[in-house]
C-alpha cells in the first residue's frame, strides 16, 4: 500500500496538517469513503473543512453540519448541502438534488433553494420541507415564505409560498416589492382595503400589479357612484309617493268638506263663505306644497346630471393615468429588452467569450422571444423580435464552435496527461528528495489544468500517473521524517530562546539587554525551519518578546531624549551667558559671575552623546577665553592705556597734518583743552611703563607745540596762550631761584632782592613757630621740599611754550631744584 493509499484510508496518520491538506488536494471526487472519514474524524477543522467541500453525499453532509464541534465546518457542510441542491455542481442529477434537500433541516438554506432552484421539483420539495420545519403551518415563518413568494424563480413556487401567507402586512408586501407578474396580480387581489390598494397604484415595483390597483380602485369608485345614484333614485320616488298621498288625503278632505257643505244648513251662508275662503286658502297652500315639490324634483334631476358629468370627468382622468401608466409599461419594457440585446450583442462580438457565458445569454435571449412584453410601438415590437432573432442566430453557432474547441481541448488533454505521466516516470532517475517533490507539486498543478479529458482515457492515464507518482513519494517519506525531526528539534531550540528572551524582556540594563537579545536574534537566525503550522506561532512569541523589551527601550529612550534636549537648552544658555562675559574687563564681577556657571553647569545633567563632547567645548572655550585675559589683565590695562595715550596723540597729530589751512579750525582752543583734559586723565592713571611714558610724553608735549605753533592766535587768552604760560614758567623759575638762594648762607645772599630776603625769613619763621626766632634747619629743609613739589606740580600744569623758551626755563628750574635740593 502506497503512501497516499495509507492516508486516504487513515488521514489522521500525519501529524502534520498541512501534509493532510495536501493529500487532500489530490483526491479525486470518486474517493467518496475516503473524503467522508476525513470530513467526519480528522482532528484539524480545516483538514475536515476542506474534505467537505470535495464531499458530495448528502446524508454525510447532513450529519457533519448537525454533529460537528466546529461551526465553520457546520457551516460549509450546510453550504455543501445548498450547492448540491442548487445544481452547483457538474454531474448532480435531480435525485441528488432532492436528497439534498431532504438533508437540509436549515430553515433559511431552504428558503434560499426554494427561490433559487431552477427544478421544480427539486425547489417543490425545499417549500414543502420548510412548510414542515416549523411544526404546524400556523407557526412557519412567515418572513421566509413571504421572501419565496416575492422571489422564486419559478412562477409555480412563488404562487405555492403565496397561498400559504394570510397576514395583510405580507400579501401587501408581495404586491409592493414582487417583480413577478403573475404573483404580484394575485397580491392585489386578494388586498381590501382601499389605502392598500392606493399605495400599490403609487409605488408598486411591478407595472402590472399597479395597473390592476388602479382597475380596482376605479371598479369600487365605479361601484360607488352607481350606489349613490341608485339611492338618490329611491329617495326621489320615495319623496314623490308620500306627496301623493299627500295629494290624495287632502283631496278626501276637500270632498268632504264640500259635501258637509252641501248638506249644511242653508241659513249657515256665512259659515259657508268662511268655510270656501279655508278651502280657497288650503288650496293655495297646496300649489304652493307642489310648486316646492316640483322645484325640488328639478333640482335633484340637476344634480345627477352634474354628478354624471363629473362621473365623465373622473372617469376621462381615469383613462388618461391608464394611458400613461401603460405608456410607461411599454416604455420599461423596451429598456430591458435594449439592455438585454445590448449585452447579448456585445458578447458575440467578444474574441474571447466562454462557453458557459453563450449558454446563459442563448437562454436568456430564448426567454425573452417566449415572451417578449408590451412595447411603445409594432415598429419596436417588430425591431426587437428581429434582433433578438438574429442574436440568437448568432449566438448558436458561436456555442457549437465553443463546445467542438472544448471537445478538441478534452481530446489534448489526453496528450498533456500522457506527457505528464512520462515526465512523472522520468522522476525516478532522480536522487534529491526535494527537487523530487518539488516537481511532483509541479506536476500536480499542469495535471489539475489538464483534467478535463474523456473518462475512458482519463481513468487509465490516472492510475498510471498515481502508480509513478506513490512510488516516488515513498521515496520521498524517509527524507521528510527526518526533515520533520530536525523541524521539532529546530522548534525546540526556538521555543528555548524565546524563554530567554522573555526573561530578558524586563530588564533595565538597556544596552547589555539589547546586546544579549541581537544575539538572540543572530542565533534565532541561525537555527532552521520548525515544524510546520507551529512557525508563525513560535515566530510571534519570540518577536513579542524582543518588541517588548525594545518597546520599553524606546520608551525610555524618548523619555531621556526630552530629558537630553531640556539639559542641552540649559547648557546653550549657560554658553550664551559665558561668551557674553568672555571680553568683558570688569575682571573680578566676571571672573565671580563664570565660576558660578561652572558650578551651575556641573548640576545639570547629561546631553545627547553626539551633542555633550561638542556643548562642552563650546562651554570651556568661552571660560577659557576670559580667564586666559583674566591673567593677562595688567598687560591688557597697560596696552589700553597705552593706546588711549596714543590715541590722544594721534588726534593732536591730525590736527596739523595736510595741508597748511590760512585760518584755524572752528573751536580749535576748545578741542586741543578736550584732549589736554583726557591727557592729564590718562596721566593719573598709572601703569605705563617709564620708557613708553616717557616717549608719549615728548609726542603730546611735540603735537601741542606743533599745534599752538602752527596757530598761536587761536589760543589767546586761554591757558594754551603760550606767551602766557612762558611767564607762568618764568614765575615759577624765579621763585625757586630765590628759594635756592634763601637756602645759602648771608654772604651767598648778596645778590638777592629785598623782597626774597624777607620772604626767607618769614618762612624761616613759620618753620620755628616764632617771629624773630632762630629757624630750625630741618624745619627749613621740610619746608623747601614742600616748595619744591608745589612748584613741580604748577610746572607740570603750565601749557605750552615755544621750544628754545621752555628748554632755556627747564635748565634754570632744574638747576634751582638741584641747588634746593643739595640743602
Amino acid at each position: 500500500m502506497t503512501l497516499l493509499d495509507r492516508f486516504r484510508t487513515q488521514p489522521q496518520r500525519d501529524p502534520d496538517p498541512a501534509v493532510r491538506l495536501a493529500y487532500l488536494a489530490e483526491l479525486p471526487l470518486t474517493e467518496r469513503e475516503q473524503i467522508a472519514a476525513a470530513a467526519r474524524e480528522d482532528l484539524d477543522p480545516r483538514v475536515r473543512k476542506a474534505a467537505v467541500a470535495k464531499l458530495m453525499d448528502s446524508q454525510a453532509l447532513a450529519a457533519i453540519a448537525r454533529d460537528d464541534a466546529d461551526a465553520s465546518v457546520r457551516d460549509a457542510a450546510l453550504t455543501m448541502l445548498r450547492d448540491i441542491a442548487l445544481d452547483a455542481f457538474e454531474g448532480v442529477d435531480e435525485s441528488g438534488s432532492l436528497a439534498a434537500v431532504d438533508a437540509l433541516n436549515d430553515a433559511r438554506t431552504l428558503a434560499q433553494v426554494a427561490k433559487t432552484s431552477l427544478r421544480e421539483s427539486v425547489a417543490r420539495r425545499a417549500l414543502s420541507r420548510l412548510e414542515q420545519s416549523g411544526g404546524a403551518p400556523a407557526t412557519i415563518s412567515t418572513t421566509l415564505m413571504a421572501s419565496i413568494a416575492r422571489q422564486a424563480e419559478l412562477e409555480p413556487i412563488r404562487q405555492a409560498a403565496f397561498e400559504q401567507l394570510s397576514e395583510r402586512a405580507d400579501i401587501l408586501a408581495v404586491a409592493l416589492q414582487c417583480d413577478f407578474k403573475e404573483t404580484a396580480q394575485a397580491a392585489v387581489d386578494r388586498l381590501t382595503g382601499r389605502a392598500d390598494l392606493e399605495q400599490v397604484a403609487e409605488r408598486a415595483r411591478n407595472k402590472a400589479a399597479a395597473k390592476r390597483a388602479r382597475q380596482i380602485l376605479r371598479e369600487q369608485d365605479d361601484a360607488a357612484a352607481r350606489a349613490a345614484a341608485e339611492a338618490q333614485a329611491a329617495e326621489d320616488a320615495e319623496k314623490a309617493a308620500r306627496a301623493a298621498v299627500e295629494q290624495a288625503a287632502r283631496d278626501d278632505a276637500a270632498r268632504a268638506e264640500a259635501q258637509a257643505r252641501r248638506v249644511a244648513d242653508a241659513e249657515a251662508a256665512e259659515q259657508t263663505r268662511q268655510r270656501e275662503q279655508e278651502d280657497e286658502q288650503a288650496a293655495a297652500e297646496r300649489a304652493t306644497r307642489d310648486a316646492a315639490a316640483r322645484q325640488e324634483q328639478e333640482a335633484a334631476a340637476q344634480a345627477a346630471r352634474d354628478a354624471a358629468t363629473e362621473d365623465e370627468a373622473r372617469e376621462a382622468d381615469r383613462r388618461r393615468l391608464t394611458e400613461e401608466a401603460e405608456a410607461r409599461t411599454r416604455r420599461d419594457g423596451l429598456n430591458r429588452m435594449n439592455q438585454l440585446l445590448g449585452r447579448v450583442e456585445a458578447l458575440v462580438q467578444k474574441e474571447d467569450l466562454s462557453l458557459k457565458a453563450a449558454d446563459r445569454a442563448l437562454r436568456d435571449v430564448r426567454a425573452a422571444l417566449g415572451d417578449v412584453p408590451p412595447l411603445p410601438s409594432r415598429q419596436d415590437f417588430e425591431s426587437v423580435s428581429e434582433r433578438l432573432k438574429a442574436a440568437q442566430n448568432a449566438l448558436a453557432p458561436r456555442i457549437r464552435d465553443l463546445r467542438e474547441v472544448a471537445d478538441w481541448q478534452r481530446w489534448a488533454n489526453v496528450g498533456i496527461q500522457e506527457q505528464l505521466c512520462e515526465k512523472m516516470e522520468a522522476l525516478r532517475a532522480e536522487t534529491d528528495p526535494e527537487g523530487i517533490a518539488r516537481r511532483i507539486h509541479e506536476l500536480q498543478q499542469q495535471w489539475r489544468l489538464a483534467a478535463d479529458v474523456p473518462r475512458p482515457q482519463g481513468e487509465s492515464l490516472w492510475k498510471r500517473f498515481k502508480a509513478a507518482h506513490d512510488e516516488l513519494w515513498a521515496r520521498c517519506e524517509a527524507h521528510f521524517a527526518g526533515q520533520a525531526e530536525v523541524r521539532a528539534e529546530n522548534l525546540v531550540k526556538k521555543a528555548a530562546l524565546c524563554e530567554r528572551a522573555e526573561a530578558l524582556a524586563g530588564s533595565n540594563n538597556w544596552v547589555q539587554t539589547a546586546e544579549e537579545i541581537k544575539g538572540l536574534q543572530a542565533e534565532w537566525k541561525a537555527i532552521g525551519p520548525v515544524t510546520r503550522g507551529q512557525e508563525k506561532a513560535i515566530w510571534e512569541r519570540f518577536r513579542a518578546a524582543c518588541d517588548r523589551f525594545f518597546t520599553r527601550r524606546q520608551d525610555d529612550l524618548a523619555k531621556r531624549k526630552v530629558m537630553w534636549a531640556e539639559n542641552l537648552a540649559k547648557k546653550e544658555a549657560l554658553c550664551v551667558k559665558v561668551e557674553a562675559l568672555a571680553e568683558s574687563t570688569e575682571w573680578e564681577q566676571a571672573a565671580a559671575d563664570i565660576r558660578r556657571l561652572q558650578a551651575e553647569w556641573k548640576t545639570v545633567g547629561a546631553v545627547k552623546k553626539s551633542r555633550s563632547d561638542a556643548i562642552w567645548q563650546r562651554f570651556r572655550a568661552a571660560c577659557d577665553t576670559f580667564f586666559a585675559r583674566y591673567a593677562s589683565r595688567h598687560d591688557i590695562a597697560r596696552a589700553e592705556r597705552v593706546a588711549a595715550r596714543e590715541a590722544i596723540c594721534a588726534e593732536l597729530e591730525s590736527l596739523v597734518a595736510g595741508e597748511q589751512a590760512a585760518e584755524a579750525p572752528a573751536e580749535l582752543a576748545a578741542a586741543v583743552r578736550g584732549l589736554r583734559n583726557r591727557w592729564q586723565q590718562e596721566l593719573a592713571a598709572r601703569g605705563v611703563d617709564r620708557e613708553q611714558a616717557a616717549a608719549l610724553d615728548r609726542r603730546y608735549a611735540d603735537a601741542c607745540r606743533g599745534v599752538i605753533s602752527r596757530w598761536p592766535a587761536a589760543f589767546a587768552g586761554t591757558d594754551l596762550d603760550p606767551e602766557a604760560n612762558r611767564r607762568r614758567m618764568e614765575t615759577i623759575v624765579k621763585r625757586m631761584e630765590d628759594l635756592a638762594a634763601s637756602l645759602k648762607g648771608p654772604a651767598d645772599q648778596a645778590g638777592v632782592s629785598s623782597t626774597a630776603r624777607l620772604a626767607n625769613m618769614l618762612k624761616e619763621a613759620l618753620a620755628a613757630n616764632t617771629i624773630g626766632g632762630k629757624a630750625d634747619p630741618e624745619a627749613r629743609r621740610r619746608a623747601a621740599q614742600d616748595d619744591v613739589r608745589q612748584a613741580q606740580t604748577s610746572w607740570s600744569r603750565v601749557g605750552p611754550v615755544p621750544d628754545e623758551a621752555r628748554r632755556e626755563l627747564t635748565d634754570r628750574f632744574q638747576r634751582a631744584i638741584r641747588q634746593i635740593s643739595g640743602h
